[in-house]
Protein backbone atom coordinates (compact mmCIF):
# COMPACT_ATOMS: atom_id res chain seq x y z
CA UNK A 1 0.00 0.00 0.00
CA UNK A 2 1.11 3.53 -0.91
CA UNK A 3 -0.12 7.10 -0.10
CA UNK A 4 -0.92 8.45 -2.97
CA UNK A 5 -2.25 12.06 -2.25
CA UNK A 6 -2.71 14.20 1.15
CA UNK A 7 -5.54 17.17 1.26
CA UNK A 8 -5.79 19.97 3.57
CA UNK A 9 -9.01 21.77 4.26
CA UNK A 10 -9.68 24.10 6.73
CA UNK A 11 -12.89 24.00 9.25
CA UNK A 12 -13.97 26.62 11.41
CA UNK A 13 -16.54 25.46 14.56
CA UNK A 14 -17.79 27.84 17.18
CA UNK A 15 -19.18 27.62 20.91
CA UNK A 16 -22.66 28.05 21.64
CA UNK A 17 -21.35 30.32 24.57
CA UNK A 18 -17.81 31.22 25.23
CA UNK A 19 -15.59 29.52 27.44
CA UNK A 20 -13.29 31.70 30.14
CA UNK A 21 -10.03 30.03 30.94
CA UNK A 22 -7.07 31.37 33.40
CA UNK A 23 -5.20 33.26 30.91
CA UNK A 24 -8.07 33.98 27.83
CA UNK A 25 -11.89 33.48 26.30
CA UNK A 26 -12.28 31.19 24.02
CA UNK A 27 -15.08 31.25 21.36
CA UNK A 28 -14.29 28.60 18.87
CA UNK A 29 -11.90 27.18 16.81
CA UNK A 30 -10.00 26.28 13.41
CA UNK A 31 -8.84 23.25 13.03
CA UNK A 32 -7.36 21.45 9.86
CA UNK A 33 -9.09 18.33 8.16
CA UNK A 34 -6.27 15.86 6.56
CA UNK A 35 -7.72 13.56 4.06
CA UNK A 36 -4.92 10.88 3.35
CA UNK A 37 -5.70 8.33 -0.20
CA UNK A 38 -3.86 5.25 -0.59
CA UNK A 39 -3.51 3.44 -4.32
CA UNK A 40 -6.16 0.72 -2.49
CA UNK A 41 -8.52 3.21 -2.25
CA UNK A 42 -8.91 3.03 1.36
CA UNK A 43 -8.80 7.00 2.59
CA UNK A 44 -7.61 7.81 5.90
CA UNK A 45 -8.56 11.01 7.96
CA UNK A 46 -6.99 13.10 10.04
CA UNK A 47 -7.27 16.51 12.12
CA UNK A 48 -4.86 19.05 13.41
CA UNK A 49 -6.12 21.34 15.82
CA UNK A 50 -3.68 24.33 16.52
CA UNK A 51 -3.54 26.03 19.67
CA UNK A 52 -0.20 28.49 19.07
CA UNK A 53 0.17 29.05 23.59
CA UNK A 54 -0.06 25.22 23.36
CA UNK A 55 1.73 22.97 20.49
CA UNK A 56 3.11 26.75 19.10
CA UNK A 57 2.09 26.51 15.92
CA UNK A 58 -1.48 27.86 13.83
CA UNK A 59 -3.05 26.77 10.96
CA UNK A 60 -1.41 28.38 8.17
CA UNK A 61 2.30 26.84 10.23
CA UNK A 62 0.29 23.84 9.86
CA UNK A 63 -0.63 24.01 6.41
CA UNK A 64 2.85 25.19 5.23
CA UNK A 65 4.80 21.94 7.37
CA UNK A 66 1.54 19.50 5.97
CA UNK A 67 2.50 20.49 2.41
CA UNK A 68 6.04 19.57 3.04
CA UNK A 69 5.41 16.17 4.34
CA UNK A 70 2.86 15.34 1.97
CA UNK A 71 5.70 15.89 -0.60
CA UNK A 72 8.14 13.40 1.39
CA UNK A 73 5.25 10.76 2.01
CA UNK A 74 3.86 10.13 -0.98
CA UNK A 75 5.04 7.14 -1.96
CA UNK A 76 5.17 5.42 1.68
CA UNK A 77 3.15 3.30 2.62
CA UNK A 78 0.78 4.86 5.80
CA UNK A 79 0.88 1.51 7.81
CA UNK A 80 4.66 1.70 8.58
CA UNK A 81 3.47 4.27 11.02
CA UNK A 82 7.20 4.24 13.24
CA UNK A 83 8.73 5.00 9.47
CA UNK A 84 6.40 7.36 8.97
CA UNK A 85 7.35 9.29 12.35
CA UNK A 86 10.94 9.20 11.50
CA UNK A 87 10.62 10.98 8.32
CA UNK A 88 8.48 13.94 10.17
CA UNK A 89 10.62 14.35 13.35
CA UNK A 90 13.82 14.15 10.61
CA UNK A 91 12.18 17.41 8.88
CA UNK A 92 10.65 19.26 12.04
CA UNK A 93 11.63 18.93 15.48
CA UNK A 94 7.86 20.57 16.65
CA UNK A 95 4.78 20.71 14.08
CA UNK A 96 2.80 18.27 16.31
CA UNK A 97 -0.98 19.22 15.27
CA UNK A 98 -0.25 18.34 11.88
CA UNK A 99 2.11 15.27 12.73
CA UNK A 100 -1.13 14.30 14.74
CA UNK A 101 -3.42 14.57 11.60
CA UNK A 102 -0.91 12.49 9.37
CA UNK A 103 -0.74 9.91 12.57
CA UNK A 104 -4.32 9.88 13.01
CA UNK A 105 -5.04 9.11 9.17
CA UNK A 106 -2.45 6.51 9.09
CA UNK A 107 -3.93 4.44 12.05
CA UNK A 108 -7.61 5.15 10.37
CA UNK A 109 -5.92 3.21 7.60
CA UNK A 110 -4.35 0.61 8.91
CA UNK A 111 -7.43 -0.23 10.79
CA UNK A 112 -9.54 -0.08 7.71
CA UNK A 113 -7.29 -2.54 6.14
CA UNK A 114 -7.87 -4.73 9.11
CA UNK A 115 -11.49 -4.32 8.76
CA UNK A 116 -11.80 -3.07 12.41
CA UNK A 117 -12.49 -0.60 14.29
CA UNK A 118 -9.37 1.40 15.98
CA UNK A 119 -9.98 0.72 19.52
CA UNK A 120 -9.73 -3.26 18.46
CA UNK A 121 -6.68 -2.43 15.98
CA UNK A 122 -4.82 -1.25 19.11
CA UNK A 123 -6.00 -4.09 21.52
CA UNK A 124 -9.21 -2.94 23.03
CA UNK A 125 -12.12 -4.67 23.72
CA UNK A 126 -14.54 -2.34 25.61
CA UNK A 127 -15.73 0.62 23.40
CA UNK A 128 -17.38 2.98 26.23
CA UNK A 129 -15.90 6.09 27.16
CA UNK A 130 -16.92 8.00 30.33
CA UNK A 131 -16.17 11.12 29.71
CA UNK A 132 -16.26 14.82 31.87
CA UNK A 133 -17.81 18.03 30.01
CA UNK A 134 -16.20 21.66 31.32
CA UNK A 135 -17.20 24.48 33.17
CA UNK A 136 -15.60 27.51 31.66
CA UNK A 137 -14.53 30.46 34.64
CA UNK A 138 -17.30 32.60 35.19
CA UNK A 139 -18.67 34.37 38.58
CA UNK A 140 -18.91 31.75 41.35
CA UNK A 141 -23.15 31.58 40.98
CA UNK A 142 -23.28 31.32 37.25
CA UNK A 143 -20.55 28.57 37.65
CA UNK A 144 -22.80 26.21 39.86
CA UNK A 145 -25.78 27.19 37.86
CA UNK A 146 -23.90 25.93 34.93
CA UNK A 147 -22.73 22.42 36.62
CA UNK A 148 -26.58 21.56 37.83
CA UNK A 149 -27.19 22.70 33.96
CA UNK A 150 -25.26 19.56 32.86
CA UNK A 151 -25.72 17.15 36.03
CA UNK A 152 -29.51 17.68 34.54
CA UNK A 153 -28.27 16.37 31.26
CA UNK A 154 -26.17 13.59 32.36
CA UNK A 155 -23.07 14.08 33.20
CA UNK A 156 -21.70 12.73 36.14
CA UNK A 157 -17.87 14.28 35.77
CA UNK A 158 -17.47 18.05 35.79
CA UNK A 159 -14.08 19.32 34.98
CA UNK A 160 -13.99 23.05 36.47
CA UNK A 161 -11.60 25.76 35.53
CA UNK A 162 -10.06 27.54 38.17
CA UNK A 163 -6.65 29.80 38.27
CA UNK A 164 -7.64 33.00 39.36
CA UNK A 165 -7.42 34.62 43.11
CA UNK A 166 -7.75 31.30 45.05
CA UNK A 167 -10.31 32.69 47.89
CA UNK A 168 -12.86 33.35 44.69
CA UNK A 169 -11.84 29.80 42.72
CA UNK A 170 -12.62 28.38 46.46
CA UNK A 171 -15.76 30.28 46.63
CA UNK A 172 -16.54 29.08 43.46
CA UNK A 173 -15.75 25.36 43.99
CA UNK A 174 -17.59 25.68 47.62
CA UNK A 175 -20.68 26.61 45.79
CA UNK A 176 -20.39 24.16 42.75
CA UNK A 177 -20.34 21.34 45.27
CA UNK A 178 -22.83 22.61 47.20
CA UNK A 179 -25.24 22.80 43.90
CA UNK A 180 -24.67 19.37 42.58
CA UNK A 181 -24.64 17.59 45.83
CA UNK A 182 -22.04 14.36 47.00
CA UNK A 183 -22.04 12.03 44.11
CA UNK A 184 -20.90 14.52 40.99
CA UNK A 185 -17.24 13.97 40.29
CA UNK A 186 -15.69 16.93 40.21
CA UNK A 187 -11.74 17.61 38.71
CA UNK A 188 -10.09 20.76 38.41
CA UNK A 189 -7.72 22.58 35.93
CA UNK A 190 -6.11 25.36 37.26
CA UNK A 191 -4.48 26.21 33.66
CA UNK A 192 -0.65 27.24 35.49
CA UNK A 193 -2.81 29.84 37.02
CA UNK A 194 -1.63 29.27 40.52
CA UNK A 195 1.56 29.98 42.66
CA UNK A 196 3.26 27.03 44.24
CA UNK A 197 2.19 28.37 48.02
CA UNK A 198 -1.51 29.60 46.82
CA UNK A 199 -1.45 26.24 45.31
CA UNK A 200 -0.91 23.89 48.56
CA UNK A 201 -3.25 26.35 50.84
CA UNK A 202 -6.29 25.85 48.21
CA UNK A 203 -5.61 22.34 47.26
CA UNK A 204 -5.82 21.00 51.14
CA UNK A 205 -9.20 23.17 51.29
CA UNK A 206 -10.38 21.42 48.35
CA UNK A 207 -9.95 18.08 49.58
CA UNK A 208 -12.46 18.91 52.02
CA UNK A 209 -15.23 19.14 48.90
CA UNK A 210 -14.06 15.78 47.39
CA UNK A 211 -12.69 17.28 44.86
CA UNK A 212 -11.01 13.85 42.36
CA UNK A 213 -7.48 15.66 40.92
CA UNK A 214 -6.06 18.86 40.20
CA UNK A 215 -4.43 19.52 36.78
CA UNK A 216 -1.66 21.78 36.26
CA UNK A 217 -2.11 24.24 39.05
CA UNK A 218 0.97 25.80 38.41
CA UNK A 219 3.49 27.32 35.39
CA UNK A 220 4.83 24.35 32.67
CA UNK A 221 8.30 24.53 33.37
CA UNK A 222 8.59 24.12 37.43
CA UNK A 223 9.04 20.53 37.83
CA UNK A 224 10.19 21.06 41.06
CA UNK A 225 7.39 23.11 42.45
CA UNK A 226 4.76 20.09 40.91
CA UNK A 227 7.13 17.41 42.91
CA UNK A 228 6.37 20.29 46.28
CA UNK A 229 2.52 20.43 45.82
CA UNK A 230 2.46 16.64 45.34
CA UNK A 231 4.26 16.09 48.60
CA UNK A 232 2.12 18.76 50.31
CA UNK A 233 -1.11 17.43 49.55
CA UNK A 234 -3.24 14.17 49.13
CA UNK A 235 -5.29 14.68 46.30
CA UNK A 236 -3.41 13.66 42.34
CA UNK A 237 -1.68 16.05 40.37
CA UNK A 238 -1.70 15.90 36.79
CA UNK A 239 0.61 17.52 34.62
CA UNK A 240 -0.84 19.10 31.35
CA UNK A 241 0.79 21.38 29.75
CA UNK A 242 4.21 20.17 31.48
CA UNK A 243 4.39 17.27 29.18
CA UNK A 244 4.46 17.62 25.84
CA UNK A 245 6.28 14.18 24.29
CA UNK A 246 7.27 10.93 26.14
CA UNK A 247 10.82 13.06 27.19
CA UNK A 248 8.70 15.27 29.24
CA UNK A 249 7.02 12.17 30.39
CA UNK A 250 10.26 10.47 31.69
CA UNK A 251 11.25 13.46 33.31
CA UNK A 252 8.42 13.99 35.13
CA UNK A 253 9.01 10.02 36.11
CA UNK A 254 12.46 10.62 36.87
CA UNK A 255 11.50 13.32 39.19
CA UNK A 256 8.39 12.43 40.51
CA UNK A 257 6.79 15.38 40.10
CA UNK A 258 2.88 14.11 38.90
CA UNK A 259 0.52 11.57 40.09
CA UNK A 260 -1.29 12.20 36.90
CA UNK A 261 -0.44 13.06 32.41
CA UNK A 262 -2.78 14.66 30.59
CA UNK A 263 -2.10 13.41 27.05
CA UNK A 264 -3.26 14.86 23.93
CA UNK A 265 -2.68 14.07 20.80
CA UNK A 266 -2.06 17.44 19.30
CA UNK A 267 0.45 17.82 21.86
CA UNK A 268 2.48 14.75 21.38
CA UNK A 269 1.71 13.90 17.95
CA UNK A 270 -0.58 11.27 17.50
CA UNK A 271 -1.04 8.30 18.90
CA UNK A 272 2.46 6.75 18.14
CA UNK A 273 3.80 8.98 20.51
CA UNK A 274 0.64 8.75 23.01
CA UNK A 275 1.45 5.12 23.26
CA UNK A 276 5.26 6.02 24.52
CA UNK A 277 3.97 8.63 27.23
CA UNK A 278 1.41 6.43 28.10
CA UNK A 279 4.05 3.37 28.55
CA UNK A 280 6.49 5.25 30.25
CA UNK A 281 3.86 6.55 32.60
CA UNK A 282 2.13 3.54 33.23
CA UNK A 283 5.70 1.84 34.19
CA UNK A 284 6.28 4.33 36.54
CA UNK A 285 2.89 4.07 38.20
CA UNK A 286 1.48 7.53 36.93
CA UNK A 287 -1.78 7.24 35.92
CA UNK A 288 -2.94 9.08 32.22
CA UNK A 289 -5.80 10.54 31.52
CA UNK A 290 -6.60 12.04 27.76
CA UNK A 291 -7.75 15.70 26.72
CA UNK A 292 -8.32 17.40 23.73
CA UNK A 293 -8.15 21.40 22.32
CA UNK A 294 -10.48 22.25 19.82
CA UNK A 295 -11.01 19.06 17.86
CA UNK A 296 -13.91 18.06 15.54
CA UNK A 297 -14.85 14.36 15.96
CA UNK A 298 -12.10 12.78 13.58
CA UNK A 299 -9.63 14.16 16.49
CA UNK A 300 -11.32 13.53 19.42
CA UNK A 301 -12.93 9.54 18.37
CA UNK A 302 -9.49 8.96 17.78
CA UNK A 303 -8.30 9.78 21.04
CA UNK A 304 -11.55 7.64 22.65
CA UNK A 305 -10.39 4.61 20.29
CA UNK A 306 -6.46 4.97 22.12
CA UNK A 307 -7.93 5.92 25.51
CA UNK A 308 -10.16 2.96 25.58
CA UNK A 309 -7.50 0.19 24.36
CA UNK A 310 -5.29 1.37 27.23
CA UNK A 311 -6.02 0.22 30.86
CA UNK A 312 -4.05 2.73 32.19
CA UNK A 313 -5.64 5.80 30.67
CA UNK A 314 -7.91 6.33 33.71
CA UNK A 315 -9.82 9.59 33.02
CA UNK A 316 -11.88 10.77 29.79
CA UNK A 317 -11.39 14.96 29.17
CA UNK A 318 -12.60 14.57 25.44
CA UNK A 319 -15.80 17.52 25.82
CA UNK A 320 -15.00 19.68 23.04
CA UNK A 321 -17.63 18.11 20.19
CA UNK A 322 -20.51 18.44 22.92
CA UNK A 323 -20.23 22.10 22.42
CA UNK A 324 -20.46 22.15 18.49
CA UNK A 325 -22.23 20.95 16.07
CA UNK A 326 -20.84 20.46 12.10
CA UNK A 327 -22.80 19.36 9.02
CA UNK A 328 -20.33 17.85 7.32
CA UNK A 329 -18.15 15.78 10.19
CA UNK A 330 -19.73 13.25 11.79
CA UNK A 331 -20.67 9.82 13.67
CA UNK A 332 -17.55 8.01 15.15
CA UNK A 333 -19.35 7.79 18.44
CA UNK A 334 -23.13 8.41 19.77
CA UNK A 335 -23.24 10.08 23.46
CA UNK A 336 -26.24 9.40 26.21
CA UNK A 337 -25.03 12.28 29.05
CA UNK A 338 -21.30 11.65 29.79
CA UNK A 339 -21.31 8.14 28.32
CA UNK A 340 -19.96 7.53 24.65
CA UNK A 341 -20.31 4.63 22.97
CA UNK A 342 -17.43 4.06 19.98
CA UNK A 343 -19.23 2.76 16.50
CA UNK A 344 -17.99 -0.36 14.97
CA UNK A 345 -17.37 0.47 11.91
CA UNK A 346 -13.26 0.21 10.31
CA UNK A 347 -10.99 2.69 11.55
CA UNK A 348 -12.09 5.87 13.11
CA UNK A 349 -15.61 5.40 12.42
CA UNK A 350 -15.68 9.07 11.17
CA UNK A 351 -17.97 10.01 8.26
CA UNK A 352 -16.87 13.20 6.33
CA UNK A 353 -18.71 14.27 3.65
CA UNK A 354 -17.54 16.76 0.37
CA UNK A 355 -14.03 16.49 1.15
Amino acid sequence: MKIIDIKFEKATFKFNKPMKIAFMVIEGFDTLVLKMETDEGIVGYGEAATLPFVTGDSIDTAVAVGKQFRSALIGQNPILIENIHNIMDGMYAYNTSIKAAIDIACYDIASKKMDMPLYKFLGGVNKTVYSDTTLGIDEPEAMAEKAVEWVQKGWSNLKVKLGQSVDLDLERMILIRKAVGDKIGLRIDANQGWSVKDSIRIINELEKLNVELIEQPIVYWDYDGLKEIKSMVNLPVVADESCHSPIDAAKLAKTKAVNGINIKLMKCGGIFKAQKINAIAEANNIFCMLGCMGESKIANSAAMHFGIANKNVKIFDLDITFYTESSWIKDGFTNEGNVCHMTDKPGLGVTVEGM
